[in-house]
């Protein structure tokens, strides 16, 4: 097995050249899952530093693979194949990449399993994604300040929970995440606040 310094960012993740932006992001959740420091099956495989040093790899590897225009460049530079099929097959990808219409956010997914939603974990799932928020704010018509109240929680800023649930609503299915879980799991926050 290689070391993680003599692997490329696809072998880091364990992917193919080609994998889509889910695939990517399910190989980022997957090796970060798997490298944790509290994991017991590499617990005893790997020092303390060993794991940081990959931990560091898995992150640079996603953050460079997720972002379509550095992974372009990633690729073009760094990528070799034998006889250079390899950049015949990405040059051909990329022509056929123009004529299709830009990603969607829909396309990108992430596994969170049991996570309740609150306005941090929507904030940080956004962005593990790469997902701007005023992408967001565009693609829901939300206002921005809106979203920014939803994220960091200002609960006493938020409208009424009539316009609240269509905006969390729009919010998940711009994420791809299951929306009446994100309402169910935010309306529960809200009681806790009144609450108090």
């Amino acid at each position: 097995m290689k070391l993680i310094e003599e692997q490329n960012y696809y072998e880091i993740l364990e992917i193919a050249p080609n994998a889509t932006p889910l695939e990517i992001q399910k190989a980022y959740e997957h090796a970060r899952e798997t490298f944790h420091s509290d994991s017991l099956a590499i617990y005893s495989l790997f020092s303390e530093e060993e794991i940081k040093k990959i931990q560091l790899a898995i992150e640079e590897a996603y953050h460079v693979l997720i972002d379509e225009e550095r992974r372009k460049a990633y690729d073009l530079s760094n990528l070799k194949m034998i006889n250079g099929s390899w950049r015949k097959r990405f040059e051909a990808k990329e022509e056929s990449e123009e004529k299709k219409s830009p990603l969607t956010f829909k396309e990108i997914s992430l596994n969170i399993g049991e996570m309740n939603y609150r306005g941090k974990t929507l904030k940080e799932i956004r962005e593990r994604m790469g997902v701007d928020l005023k992408e967001i704010s565009k693609e829901t018509k939300v206002n921005i300040k809106i979203l920014e109240y939803i994220e960091e929680e200002i609960l006493d800023k938020l409208p009424a929970t009539v316009y609240l649930k269509g905006f969390l609503k729009s919010y998940a299915q711009v994420l791809n995440l299951d929306a009446q879980k994100v309402i169910e799991d935010y309306f529960q926050l809200l009681k806790e606040f009144k609450k108090n």
